[in-house]
């Protein structure tokens, strides 16, 4: 009769059985995922290798845009930096009044695209524009690097302010009341204390702010900005050698991946020093004079990012409306544009799900592959992809060459890191406890997955989604390169109106595209706001 340890060793030999089989499942889920979506890039790369580059770029050339870009990129940075640390800051720290309203007005531009902020530059400037008609002076359009700054500088503030958030609430409250204590005063405590250990989270805002600015082409191509997405279109559009403009999206990946890679660095060996108490912190009291300036400062802000966007949105589009102009049809855009959206939303959910299980609750030796490759996907600029996707699909691929499930592809490839993002997030702060009981409690894997890490995980998945769907409703310059024929979004009919200064059409579309893509982004806000 076997007894005592023995009997004992089956069931948990069994359920490591069991659960080596359940991590292949989804290791193979994972990769039916992550390899579809990493080959473009790498037959883009392929192809510019063995067919070469085509009519060569001038060094000088390469030279230009890449000054033109970096410039471009560390202007944006500073300034979003200290915009999107300054409304943390007060938000989280201090007794302005109304903090909860200052926040959710600090992350509400995030949501306005590149190429909106240019048309408000450009329709608010100018002989007709609301600026010149309400002064009664004519105010230049500030085309080129200014325009191009002010409008990413604005709308990718909000970026920075909902990174640096989360890491001013993790700082330990003891080192700075220690410091405090010593006789430190609120300055020298911020910048002693505080600022050192928001290092991380500032850089990888910064990274992530300038790999945004990096891969921009919306506000660069309307306020005439030479960047590097602008040459690739240029080179692209309507050539028949489309291998200059390959040649140059490998050059802008690579910078890219750098830029990536520098981002990961620093992460990992970031460490924030967290309250294993989780002590309430008494937030700062502001002087009057601070408070005003305080309020000053942010109400200019949400004057700048919010109030004049809209209106010069209505602006034009009651001034076209008043002339008799014709506003345009735009049911079939919005309709396109929200379908393929949900879309990609759902299907970015379904395949997140897999990548998201093996690097927290199966994780192995290549988790970590698997979840860089997520991200390197993520940080190529759109362009690029866009141009790896046309030329996989004309060699390998052609029957799909303009259709929309490439294009549903696409966005599902490029987006797919802030589906797994946010649903590992739900799984790690759920924890294993609950699936391991379930286990312990004799329920299959099957249904250890549908009652238990499915509702655990929905919560991200949902976030996730949401997050796509905001994307894909304002992406640009892929659209512009896979769409089908006749296959016209929100976000294309702003672009090309803009450009050909239709902006009473121009303005309705921006407006349809803002008041759908709001309700996403207060949703995910107020979220964030009650944990």
């Amino acid at each position: 009769m076997t007894v005592g340890p023995v009997a004992a060793e089956r069931p948990l030999r069994e359920q490591s059985r069991r659960r080596t089989r359940s991590s292949a499942g989804w290791w193979i889920a994972a990769g039916v995922v992550l390899i579809p979506a990493s080959v473009p890039p790498i037959a883009l790369a392929w192809q510019v290798l063995t067919q070469g580059a085509g009519a060569t770029v001038p060094t000088t050339r390469l030279v230009e845009l890449l000054s033109l870009t970096a410039a471009l990129a560390a202007a944006v940075t500073v300034t979003a930096l200290a915009i999107g640390t300054a409304t943390a800051w007060l938000t989280t720290r201090t007794d302005l009044p109304g903090r909860r309203i200052w926040a959710l007005a600090a992350s509400l531009p995030l949501v306005v695209p590149s190429y909106v902020a240019a048309l408000t530059i450009i329709g608010a400037t100018g002989p007709s524009g609301l600026l010149s008609t309400l002064l009664g002076v004519t105010v230049p359009t500030p085309y080129g690097f200014v325009g191009a700054w002010l409008a990413l500088s604005v709308f990718l503030a909000p970026m920075a302010h909902l990174i640096v958030t989360p890491a001013l609430r993790l700082i330990d409250p003891a080192t700075e009341e220690a410091a405090t204590g010593l006789g430190a005063g609120r300055r020298r405590v911020f910048f002693t204390v505080t600022l050192p250990q928001l290092r991380p989270a500032l850089v990888s805002a910064g990274l992530m702010v300038g790999l945004y600015t990096l891969s921009d082409f919306g506000a660069v191509s309307l306020l005439r900005y030479d960047t590097f997405t602008r040459a690739i279109y240029a080179l692209y559009a309507g050539q028949i050698d489309r291998r200059p403009a390959a040649a140059l999206s490998v050059i802008l990946m690579v910078l890219a991946l750098v830029i990536l890679v520098l981002e990961r660095r620093t992460r990992t060996r970031a460490r924030y020093g967290t309250s294993a108490t989780h002590r309430s912190r008494r937030p700062y009291a502001l002087t009057r004079r601070a408070r005003s300036w305080a309020l000053t400062f942010f109400g200019t802000y949400a004057a700048i990012a919010l109030v004049v966007p809209v209106a010069v949105i209505l602006f034009w589009l009651f001034r076209g409306l008043t002339a008799g102009q014709a506003t345009g049809v735009i049911w079939d855009e919005m309709m396109r544009s929200v379908g393929i959206s949900l879309g990609a939303a759902g299907v970015a959910a379904v395949a997140a799900f897999p990548v998201a299980m093996v690097t927290t609750r199966r994780r192995g030796r290549f988790s970590g592959v698997a979840e860089s490759v997520t991200w390197a996907i993520y940080s190529l600029p759109h362009i690029a992809v866009g141009v790896a996707v046309v030329g996989f699909a004309l060699l390998w691929a052609r029957p799909l060459y303009q259709t929309a499930a490439l294009l549903l592809a696409a966005y599902v490839a490029m987006f797919l890191a802030q589906a797994v993002s946010s649903t590992q997030d739900s799984l790690l702060r759920a924890g294993p406890d609950l699936e391991d009981a379930s286990r312990g409690l004799g329920r299959g894997p099957l249904k250890t997955l549908m009652r238990i890490t499915v509702p655990l995980a929905r919560p991200g998945l949902s976030a996730g989604a949401a997050l796509v769907f905001i994307s894909v409703m304002k992406e640009l310059p892929a659209t512009l390169l896979l769409r089908p024929n006749g296959f016209e979004t929100l976000a294309i009919r702003i672009w090309s109106a803009t450009g050909e200064g239709f902006f009473t059409q121009a303005s309705v579309a921006a407006l349809v595209l803002l008041t759908v893509s709001i309700p996403p982004l207060l949703a995910l806000t107020n979220r964030d706001l009650r944990r």
